[in-house]
């Protein structure tokens, strides 16, 4: 076999987003050919297809949340072996640049990706990459162990948070992102979650996952509850995750003095938001951005699959077959049940 089927992305516009034989690639010395089971088809795709994005540039094949199994290893490679089910972390930073050097590896200049990415029949794993891929238990399935990146970066902003003991946590958003802050949260030791959102069947998930309590935006004041249950103090950590203006600004009037804000959600270009400097000022607030992560976080989001000490079934609630993935996966992806779509490369 020389070729492979992938949906390679050549730019804005659905007709620019096609099935293709491509050619199959073939591992070289220290590298790992990795047939591909399930990848994630994350927000960002739906974003590249319809507008375009500034972090991914055409021609490209997508997915950097994927797993599968191993059929081929180059020559040199001793700790992967033909037949293993594996994850891969996508990405690896130098070690050698400005960034690495200060300790901001999640801003390295100059990372190993995964390229192309999982949304092909194969993917092959170079060799600076093939230290971050990790076989995976016999229960675990492959989609819960390809949402691993995305767990990773999440839990780069718990550590941002600073979640302690009995504090109150206000999370903004009821989309997969939140559910799973939800579940770091409580593991953190935080004893009253509230979450927001525009979803009633998202905040009962929430609820069921162990938020104290669920706020429809739509029709609660979510400050007025915040203030309620924290006595008029405001809460000790609130995480945007939703990427919008409006949810940044309100997060910061929803923190008690010396509380903490963490801004995971990325706004669309020219975003913007009328902070008021005293606010931040008067009241001591501490505010985090929180963006990518570091190859550590990658090894405990492993952990955190392999063990079940997350839950993410309310996570992938859509599949989608490979042979289907270019002509129905962005109007699936916009439904308002669709919290996690996965390509599903066995069907």
């Amino acid at each position: 076999m020389t070729t492979m089927s992938a949906a390679v992305w050549y730019g804005p516009g659905r007709e620019n987003f096609r099935l293709e034989q491509v050619k199959r690639p073939d591992p070289g010395p220290g590298e790992v050919l990795i047939k591909v089971n399930k990848c994630f088809f994350s927000t960002m795709y739906v974003r590249a297809i319809l507008v375009g994005h500034p972090k991914l540039h055409p021609p490209e094949i997508f997915g950097r949340m994927l797993a599968g199994d191993v059929v081929a290893v180059g020559s040199g490679v001793t700790t992967v072996s033909e037949g293993m089910r594996v994850t891969v972390n996508p990405e690896r930073p130098c070690g050698e640049c400005f960034y690495c050097q200060v300790e901001e590896l999640g801003h390295c200049i100059h990372p190993t990706r995964l390229k192309p990415g999982g949304m092909a029949e194969f993917v092959c794993v170079p060799a600076p990459l093939v230290g971050g891929i990790f076989e995976l238990p016999s229960d675990i399935k492959y989609e819960e162990a390809a949402y691993a990146e995305t767990l990773a970066c999440i839990l780069q902003g718990m550590d941002l948070s600073h979640i302690a003991f009995s504090d109150t946590v206000v999370i903004i958003g009821d989309g997969s992102v939140g559910l799973v802050f939800v579940q770091l949260a409580q593991l953190r030791g935080a004893t009253k979650i509230i979450v927001a959102g525009k979803h009633d069947d998202s905040l009962q998930q929430a609820l069921a996952l162990g938020a104290y309590r669920g706020v429809n935006v739509k029709v609660e004041s979510l400050r007025d509850v915040v203030m309620a249950e924290t006595q008029g103090y405001g809460a000790d950590v609130v995480i945007e995750a939703v990427g919008c203006g409006e949810t940044y600004q309100e997060a910061l009037t929803l923190l008690r003095c010396g509380g903490r804000a963490v801004g995971f959600g990325g706004t669309p270009p020219g975003t913007t938001f009328p902070g008021d400097p005293n606010l931040i000022h008067y009241r001591s607030l501490k505010i985090y951005g929180s963006y990518r992560y570091v190859p550590n976080h990658f090894r405990q989001a492993i952990d955190l699959i392999a063990t079940k000490q997350i839950d993410l079934r309310p996570i992938v609630t859509h599949y989608v077959p490979f042979s289907k993935l270019t002509t129905d996966a962005v109007d699936i992806s916009q439904q308002p049940n669709c919290r996690g779509l996965v390509i599903d490369f066995a069907k």
